[in-house]
């Protein structure tokens, strides 16, 4: 009697417990994040105003965190806030994401204008690089082009601190090396609000300007808060990790503490799946959580703290798909719980970051770089050199230039030397018999300017 006894309770509590787990199936996702995209929308006007805690959120994949659970754990100290710049009558409006995590997809968003108007510019070309505290660089284009003033993108940042976003703004001239554009495709002050106005509004061929502006990134630390299956439940998930870089091939760790919502009480003896995955394609994923025990051996935490050691085999944007539950043993039954969490892991340092040369380093002995239209334009854009010298001109940009001597003060190619059309990787080669100052410019870039002394 007292073996059917126990068998009898046993088999009561079990019916229990499963009566509180809502299957996986009827899992509704109406808690889960949408529209991530959101957060890269593009501002509007002259405003420089960017969502605040809801862009933060939506960039990290948060469910359903609180306005006011934001603004207490926000460092003031790592607030991004709109910037502006004024170099010569031209001015940069700059806004980043307010608040930036590690490995987290950040939305940046500038405006050029004319600083006496306060009109944009249109056909503007820009140069963005972006380099993490250590100066390591993490972002670079060179051919950027904007309409009506406005450029966006966005990154992730691989390190806490102090990153910068280097700028060098262009105009368009009249002349482009063959591919003259018309008037309409000149950069006017959009006095008229529109580039369809060119024929009213003033050209302004201001040449170049070199902005920068910092953005600060915090460590990956953060709470979701997610609505459990049994109605009226919920509970704070805290996604953390040691590492300040996430880099292919090397191991990470993520840590995760669950609490009670309402109280943010220790939930002991939770049952947690991972699933890594990028582009859809699942790269690691543990043992499931599934009924009312993980038979499979589900990450568990005791404490409520539960790890995993994560290695991603190659660089990009991953996705973390959280599943949460209770065990038999926990002291607080929610039900089921999903979430996500976006990371992006970076190359391992020392790799290549493209195919051409890196103009960051200084060239060998008489070879200028072509570093295209990020300032200086040719490394060196000076160069110093004794009769009979062969220089060697490369195109370590990602576009097509030229290096055409021109006389002085001018654009106006004078025949002394000319590469013609040099495509990224391509090299040019002349060698300077006589002495003098040979002044030169990419044709289709008529802001490239360098000099070669001869003596």
């Amino acid at each position: 009697m007292q073996t059917n006894l126990a068998i009898t309770t046993i088999v009561i509590a079990t019916i229990a417990v499963l009566a509180m787990i809502v299957p996986l199936d009827l899992m509704s996702h109406d808690n889960k994040t949408q529209g991530l995209g959101q957060a890269n929308a593009e501002m509007s006007g002259n405003s420089m105003t960017a969502p605040h805690h809801d862009m933060a959120a939506m960039m990290m994949g948060q469910d359903s965190m609180s306005s006011d659970q934001s603004n207490e754990t926000q460092d003031n100290d790592t607030q991004n806030t709109p910037l502006s710049k004024t170099s010569d009558n031209v001015t940069v409006d700059f806004a980043a994401t307010p608040m930036i995590q590690t490995n987290s997809l950040a939305s940046i968003q500038m405006h050029v204008k004319d600083s006496k108007s306060g009109a944009k510019l249109s056909h503007v070309d820009w140069a963005i690089t972006v380099k993490d505290p250590d100066g390591n660089l993490i972002y670079k284009t060179t051919t950027g082009h904007s309409h009506t003033g406005n450029m966006g993108f966005s990154v992730a940042f691989p390190k806490a601190g102090e990153s910068t976003v280097y700028l060098t703004v262009s105009s368009i001239g009249t002349t482009m090396g063959g591919l003259e554009p018309t008037p309409k495709g000149w950069t006017h002050t959009m006095l008229s609000g529109s580039p369809k106005g060119f024929a009213t509004d003033p050209q302004n061929n201001f040449g170049s300007r070199e902005f920068d502006f910092p953005v600060y990134v915090q460590n990956i630390d953060q709470t979701h808060t997610l609505n459990g299956t049994v109605p009226g439940t919920s509970v704070n998930l805290e996604f953390s990790t040691a590492s300040n870089k996430i880099v292919a091939g090397q191991p990470v760790t993520f840590i995760f503490t669950l609490t009670k919502a309402e109280d943010n009480s220790r939930i002991i003896h939770p049952d947690l799946q991972v699933t890594a995955s990028t582009e859809g394609y699942i790269v690691a994923q543990s043992a499931p959580v599934e009924g009312p025990l993980a038979m499979d051996g589900a990450i568990h935490g005791h404490p409520g703290v539960e790890e995993v050691t994560e290695i991603f085999p190659s660089s990009g944007p991953y996705v973390l798909d959280i599943k949460l539950q209770p065990s038999t043993l926990s002291n607080y039954m929610w039900g089921q719980a999903y979430t996500d969490y976006q990371v992006f892991v970076s190359e391992p340092t020392g790799s290549a970051l493209s195919s051409t040369t890196d103009a960051s380093t200084n060239p060998p002995p008489n070879t200028v770089y072509i570093n295209g239209l990020e300032s200086p334009f040719f490394t060196p854009d000076v160069l110093n050199i004794k009769v009979g010298t062969t220089v060697t001109f490369v195109n370590t940009d990602g576009t097509t230039h030229t290096v055409t001597s021109v006389k002085p003060g001018t654009t106006d190619a004078d025949g002394t030397f000319d590469s013609g059309y040099l495509k990224s990787g391509k090299a040019f080669t002349y060698t300077f018999n006589k002495p003098g100052t040979y002044d030169y410019a990419c044709m289709i870039h008529s802001q490239m300017r360098g000099t070669i002394v001869v003596s």
